[in-house]
Formats: C-alpha cells, sequence, structure tokens
C-alpha cells in the first residue's frame, strides 16, 4: 500500500517537471 502511494507521489511530482522539460525543449 505504501508503495503505491509513493510511485503515485512520484508520479505527480514527475509530471509536471516532464511538461516543463517539453515546453523549455520546443522554446529552445
Amino acid at each position: 500500500m505504501v508503495a503505491v502511494v509513493v510511485v503515485e507521489f512520484s508520479v505527480m511530482r514527475c509530471q509536471p517537471l516532464r511538461r516543463a522539460l517539453n515546453a523549455w525543449r520546443q522554446n529552445d
């Protein structure tokens, strides 16, 4: 149960980071 929560938290935290990275790459 705890592992699932950690994974979900990681994904939620990683999503915006990936989005920002994609936007930054497209902008350059």
